[in-house]
């Protein structure tokens, strides 16, 4: 038989999920904290009967309303059982709401925390909110304006200020205010007025005794008029500013010349970092005191085989010459604070000069200056160049190129590259034929990723690309030569590894993909193209005929006429540049592994896609997309219904952040449209 726990360990446990934080609450930032869906807490009460009972008073305790639909549905509940309005001690009412409010304010006279917003249109009901609030008396009262610097105006707004200002002076259990307003200056001549109105009836409160300030623009040089009001309340004790001041504004300055305001006005201050307070560089910093060791002639792991410590040192120097940091393209180029130069590590022992030496020529920064040097080196050692695993050249736009002879001489001694990448995700380093040639016989074999800029204007088999047996990344951002490629030298397996190719920019003249439809490609299964449509000529369009089977991931721009869909039936996921037109869902086959599809705008109706020609399409993706926050928002924008009608096909319409639109409740009229 199963043990019954106690209720209260029961509501120690539903308390952290049924929860609403303070800061939450109270928050009054322009976007509301509960903008984002989040699912509903209420399915805790229905694992069982205990967690009911225990549950139901914990979902009442904290009530936020954003729409008219959640109002009707609290009323509705309330009116089919008072008691749980009086569970109810917090409430966060968003909008108008109509006459649902009433029910929801008379039926939960225990009410202490009460949030208000004024964001109040023509179209809102604020009869309720009328009616009700003078049946409450809350002892924190939180009321934003999110249009105070471009205040609306209108009947409904009206009654409900009308009806705060009365209520306010009445509240006798009222403490904590916090008032929405800023100074004169920066705001229009109605917020201020409504800033005076409202601080005048804040005075009239005997219970008052904290205001809080939270306004995000509180900057002045004199006393703003309506804090010259709240001070004439003789209950109030304190004046608080909720958001921070920065060390050199002028506002504490003037709260100090007055001693009145100086005792009741408090206020936090962010000091700003001085050039005293920056970081000192690392060679300014005094080492830390080592206790001298106790035997002088120590020697670490003296006991052990030489392999066995070469083998930890050289780890140990993996490590702290960040050799895995250094081949990332987003590390500095130069030594930092936290990561300084490398070659004092050399100078400690001839030990550490042997081992590390490799790592020091791991990542290679080749620059105009760099590059004559490294040669000279590489020339003088040429065993140094087995150690170089990634090259890194400047962008064309460096002020310094890098001398087409010096690169040459490096290329010559470099056999073991693996990686030739580029710090710049749409521009890359230029590589002369002569080079690029020279890189193909030495390190081809080793070579896995090559990102660059082939330019120049001599002819080259395509049998070139045989030297790259191990290729996995091929990334160019222009190809202007000629390849010239015959059936009968074109090797079929050359690129046997590639997986994923990627070109950018303009500049290719199509003999590239022609060549390319000669070869096997076995490995291919990510493309990414170019925006340009002069791009997509018939070479590219018979590359896509021989290999458009293989891929599985696709960056395009548009077609045209040409129905890519079908020629690449296995793709699973696609991203448009600009924008998702009718034309990019057109396929004369059903599409049976496609499941996202992504691209910075959509401009079709839906009712002219068939999506029962993608059966396992699950997401789309729109980059410039930003789901609306507000229920006047959600009902003005056209994504919405778009949305809903995909999610009724199994398939998530999702913004730029990556979250799917998930439906509002809704009101039955609302159902019934």
């Amino acid at each position: 038989m199963a043990t019954r726990l106690p209720d209260e360990i029961i509501s120690e446990i539903l308390s952290p999920a049924l929860k609403v934080p303070d800061e939450l609450f109270s928050d009054t930032s322009h976007v509301s904290p509960f903008a984002a869906y989040t699912p509903s807490t209420s399915a805790y009460l229905l694992v069982c009967k205990d967690w009911l009972r225990v549950a139901t008073p914990l979902l009442f305790n904290v009530v936020v309303l954003r729409s008219q639909a959640q109002a009707s549905a609290l009323d509705a509940v309330l009116r089919h059982n008072k008691a749980f309005g009086l569970f109810i001690k917090k409430l966060r009412v968003e909008g108008g709401y109509g006459m649902a409010m009433h029910t929801i304010l008379k039926s939960a006279p225990n009410i202490t925390d009460l949030f208000l917003s004024l964001s109040i249109y023509s179209s809102d009901n604020t009869q309720g909110l009328c009616k009700g609030l003078p049946l409450i008396n809350p002892r924190q009262v939180i009321v934003v304006d999110p249009h105070a610097y471009n205040p609306l105006k209108n009947k409904s707004l009206a009654a409900l200020t009308k009806t705060l200002l009365s209520c306010v002076k009445i509240w006798d259990h009222l403490e904590v205010f916090n008032f929405p307003y800023g100074p004169e200056d920066d705001t229009p001549d109605l917020a201020n007025e409504r800033a005076l109105d409202l601080a005048k009836a804040l005075t009239q409160s005997q219970s008052l005794h904290s205001v809080w300030l939270s306004s995000y623009y509180f900057e002045f040089g004199s006393i703003p008029q309506f804090i010259n009001i709240l001070r004439k309340n003789p209950s109030l004790r304190t004046i608080r500013f909720q958001h921070p001041f920065e060390d050199w504004s002028l506002t504490p300055a003037a709260i100090e010349s007055d001693p009145q305001l100086k005792l009741l006005v408090q206020y936090p201050v962010v000091k700003t970092e001085s050039i005293a307070d920056e970081p000192r560089p690392s060679h300014e910093i005094a080492a830390p005191d080592i206790i001298p060791s106790l035997n002088p002639f120590f020697i670490p792991m003296g006991s052990a085989s030489e392999e066995t410590r070469e083998m930890v040192w050289k780890r140990v120097l993996f490590f702290a010459m960040y050799v895995e940091e250094l081949r990332s393209p987003s590390f500095p180029r130069r030594p930092t604070d936290t990561h300084p130069s490398r070659l004092p590590i050399l100078l400690v022992s001839k030990c550490f000069h042997r081992l590390g030496l490799p790592y020091l020529y791991d990542s290679l920064n080749v620059t105009g200056i760099a590059a004559p040097l490294i040669a000279k080196q590489l020339e003088g050692r040429p065993d140094l160049g087995s150690f170089i695993r990634v090259i890194f050249l400047p962008l064309p736009t460096y002020l310094s190129p890098v001398p087409e002879d010096a690169l040459h001489l490096i290329l010559s001694h470099a056999t073991h590259v693996e990686s030739f990448p580029s710090r710049s995700l749409h521009d890359a380093s230029w590589l002369s034929a002569r080079n690029f040639e020279l890189l193909a016989r030495k390190t081809g074999s080793t070579l896995r990723e090559f990102t660059g800029c082939l330019r120049w204007s001599t002819t080259m088999s395509i049998s070139i690309f045989r030297h790259f047996p191990e290729l996995r990344v091929l990334k160019l951002t222009q190809c202007s030569p000629v390849f010239t490629s015959y059936e009968e030298s074109v090797p079929e397996n050359a690129l046997g590894q590639l997986h994923t190719l990627l070109v950018h920019n303009s500049g290719f003249n199509g003999s590239l993909f022609q060549g390319l439809s000669l070869m096997r490609l076995e490995s291919l299964h990510t493309l990414l193209l170019p925006t340009f449509t002069d791009f997509y000529g018939p070479h590219f369009v018979t590359f896509m005929k021989v290999h458009g089977t293989r891929l599985l991931h696709l960056t395009t721009g548009r077609f045209g006429d040409f129905k890519f869909l079908d020629a690449c039936n296995n793709l699973v996921d696609v991203k448009f540049h600009g924008i998702c037109s009718l034309e990019c869902f057109a396929c004369d086959m059903p599409h049976r592994s496609l499941t996202k599809i992504t691209a910075n705008a959509l401009t079709i109706e839906s009712e002219k896609i068939d999506f029962d020609m993608f059966p396992a399409l699950r997401e789309i993706q729109i980059i410039n997309l930003r789901w609306p926050t507000t229920e006047r928002d959600i009902s003005k924008n056209s994504m919405v219904p778009f949305a809903e009608y995909l999610l009724e096909k199994n398939i998530k319409l999702l913004d730029g952040a990556g979250k799917h639109w998930i439906p509002r409740l809704k009101n039955a009229r609302a159902r019934k449209r």
